[in-house]
Parts: C-alpha cells; sequence; structure tokens
C-alpha cells in the first residue's frame, strides 16, 4: 500500500478496505477510495451484478461498459473470490488480517456462518473496522427483513412527505436511501478509525438504512413529537418553510420568502408589473399568511406572474438584492454550469474515453479527493493482491481460477 506520509498522499492513503459490499455500500466505498483509501473490491467469479446495471457506454466491452459501475468504483482495486467455498473464505480471511476495514451488506449474521463475521475476524486483527451495512439493522424485530432503496425510503418515513396533499406517497428519483446509507456508514468508518488512533481497537459499525433514512426528514419527526400530528405532503412548497418552486416561462424556479424583506421586495416588483392583485394590502404585510388559509389565493396570483419571467431574470434580480432565489436546473444545466467547470467538479479522467465524471462536494487545501484510477475491470489485480501480497504462487492461483474459487 502506498505510504501516508508520501508527497502527494491523501487523507486516507494507508487504510485498506475490504469491500463486499452490494447496492446498499457501493457508494461507501467509493467515498472510502476516492479519499486516498486502497478499497478491493470482491467480486464473484465472473463478475459483480452490478455490472449488469444500465445506462452502457456503446462500443466498450460487455461487463465493462457499465456507467453504474464505473461511477460508484472509482479508484477501487477488483479482485475476483468465491467465498462460498472453504478456499474462498480462507484467502478472504487471510485477506482482512491485513485489512483495516472490512464493509459489507449481506443479510445479519450471514457472513458468521462462513467465519467471516466480526467476532472471527477480530481476534486475528484487534485493530479491524467493521462496517455492516442493512436495511434495518442486526437487531430488532426486522433484522432479517429484505428491503429494496424504494422500501427504506418509504419506511424510513420520508416517502410519505413526499409529493402532493391529494396524492399518494411519491419517491425521489435515484437510489437516495442507498446513498444515505453509504454516507452515514462513511462517516461511522471515520469515526472509529480515528477512535483507534487513540486505543489501538476497532470495532463494529452497524448501519441501518432505515434508521439513515430517519435521520433525513428534518422537521417531520421533531414536529410529530411536539404536536402529535404527522407531517403533510406540500407538494412544490418545504413544508414549513416559505421557501416554494414556481413555474415560469423556460421552467421552474425557486423563491425563498423566509423574512419579511424578502416578501415585500417579491409583492413589490409584481406591482410594480400590474401583477400583485391585492397583494399590498394590509392585511397581507404579515408573511406567515403565506401558509395560512389566503395560501392558494397567494400563489395563484404568484404563479401567474411568474410565468412572465425567466429562470435567469428571477434569479438574478433575487440574488442582487440578497435573497436565496435559484432556478430549478435539468441536468444539461448542471453539465453546462461554469462553475462547476471552474472548480474541477466534474472532470474527464485520463482514460475515460470522453466521459465526464462528477466529483466531491468539498475542497481541501491539502490533498483531498481525486480520481486516481478509473473503475476497474473483472478481477483486473487478482495477480498483484492474490500473489504479490498474499504471497500465492502463479501456479497456484491459476489452480483456484480452474477450480472456480478465483
Amino acid at each position: 500500500m502506498p505510504d501516508p506520509s508520501s508527497e502527494g498522499a491523501q487523507p486516507l492513503t494507508g487504510i485498506r478496505v475490504i469491500d463486499l459490499s452490494g447496492d446498499l455500500g457501493v457508494y461507501c466505498g467509493k467515498l472510502l477510495a476516492d479519499v486516498g483509501a486502497d478499497v478491493i473490491k470482491v467480486e464473484v467469479p465472473g463478475g459483480d451484478p452490478m455490472r449488469r446495471i444500465g445506462p452502457f457506454v456503446s462500443g466498450a466491452e460487455p461487463l465493462e461498459n457499465s456507467l453504474y459501475w464505473r461511477h460508484y468504483n472509482t479508484n477501487k482495486r477488483s479482485i475476483t473470490l468465491n467465498i462460498e467455498t472453504s478456499q474462498g473464505t480462507s484467502i478472504l480471511r487471510r485477506l482482512a488480517s491485513t485489512a483495516d476495514v472490512v464493509l459489507e451488506s449481506f443479510a445479519p449474521g450471514y457472513l458468521a456462518t462462513k467465519g467471516l463475521g466480526y467476532g472471527d475476524l477480530e481476534i486475528v486483527n484487534p485493530g479491524l473496522v467493521y462496517a455492516s451495512l442493512t436495511p434495518f439493522g442486526q437487531t430488532g424485530p426486522y433484522r432479517d427483513y429484505k428491503a429494496s432503496d424504494l422500501v427504506g425510503f418509504a419506511m424510513g418515513g420520508y416517502m410519505y412527505v413526499t409529493g402532493w396533499p391529494d396524492t399518494p406517497p411519491n419517491k425521489l428519483w435515484g437510489l437516495q436511501a442507498y446513498q444515505t446509507t453509504s454516507n452515514r456508514a462513511f462517516i461511522g468508518i471515520l469515526i472509529a478509525l480515528y477512535h483507534r488512533q487513540s486505543t489501538e481497537q476497532g470495532q463494529y459499525v452497524d448501519v441501518s438504512m432505515q434508521e439513515a433514512v430517519a435521520t433525513t426528514t428534518e422537521h417531520v419527526n421533531t414536529a410529530y413529537n411536539y404536536t402529535g400530528e404527522n407531517a403533510v405532503r406540500c407538494g412544490f412548497r418545504h413544508g414549513g418553510q416559505f421557501i416554494a418552486t414556481w413555474r415560469c416561462k423556460d421552467g421552474y424556479v425557486s423563491i425563498t420568502t423566509n423574512t419579511a424583506k424578502a416578501w415585500d421586495d417579491l409583492r413589490a416588483w409584481m406591482d410594480r408589473e400590474g401583477m400583485a392583485g391585492d397583494l399590498m394590502d394590509e392585511q397581507y404585510n404579515d408573511r406567515f399568511i403565506l401558509r395560512g388559509d389566503s395560501g392558494a389565493h397567494i400563489e395563484k396570483l404568484i404563479e401567474a406572474w411568474t410565468l412572465t419571467h425567466t429562470k435567469a431574470e428571477i434569479t438574478e434580480w433575487g440574488q442582487a438584492n440578497h435573497h436565496p432565489w435559484g432556478p430549478v436546473s435539468t441536468a444539461d444545466e448542471l453539465l453546462g454550469f461554469e462553475q462547476h467547470w471552474e472548480r474541477g467538479f466534474y472532470s474527464t479522467p485520463a482514460g475515460a474515453e470522453g466521459l465526464v465524471y462528477s466529483g466531491a462536494p468539498f475542497k481541501m487545501s491539502e490533498n483531498g479527493w481525486r480520481i486516481n484510477k478509473l473503475a476497474p475491470q473483472i478481477g483486473q489485480h487478482n495477480n498483484q493482491i492474490f500473489c504479490d501480497e498474499l504471497g500465492l504462487s502463479g501456479s497456484e492461483l491459476q489452480a483456484l481460477i480452474a477450480e472456480g474459487v478465483v
């Protein structure tokens, strides 16, 4: 592994991670790898099922052309290993003895049946940080329940407050529950590694997708604790706040009126253009009526006005007057933002076949996040890890390949 004190070292240079995770934890592995950890992705012989998730790069080799795989596995090394075999579990146990972190998302207790649970591995590696990501955690009545990203989003409480008041709950696009779980696991692993610096002891990190999602519901749980009432779906408005998204000439724009000045500026602008209706009347001086009985009337007037302006017009005027107003960006607009390119959020790494990669939402004054390597090919590092690092001979590796272990 790279020397953590070497020039160009990143925050986690020198930390080795064995990544056994599936969809639930693959992003956590990427977060660790992108800040310098040596993340070894363990694939089943023939390739991880995630390689078959589209969209795909046209013209690329099958199982190497998944954009999903390429995004979530940057900076990782790949080995193939069948841990259903006794030889496979023995090799993984040896590999884990050299690791700082094991990351896995199997069903609770499964790896323990293979002699690969935390209780098994900490005996030979007391400093090991072992992170398990599951739908509902390792304990409790739901521990053995199965769940997808959709179920996690729903049972975590977020889906109920997403959508419109008169429609069923909706799911946000993408794998938000999986991403949130990986984020929380990343934080837990970093805390455990920090704790190990002073104690030399590893620990078990138990991450529940349901709990991870529940932590993102903001005011929802707090409001229920105080009022005993469930939050309602707010559609284009942010629940409990003076923030709403409006249709305009060329899409949608977000207008925040969380201060008296913002509300006064908005209705004054509408009035100058003869579109304020009765909003300049004294009864509307209190901005709290925005979410009261007059809400529908106010919303009708505001939308009639926003439809006469573009996203840029409303955004630029709001920002010039110190209000957090902004456009609702589409995918092509995000890719075209000079801001992203100027800060290096987007990049086209060497060998990326012209593909654009997104980066980290933070900058560090020292060496932080970067793409050092593209996602690995199937078993690309088998020789390097099994032979050079674990000491297997070439003939032993070939025999394992022939037997379906690697």
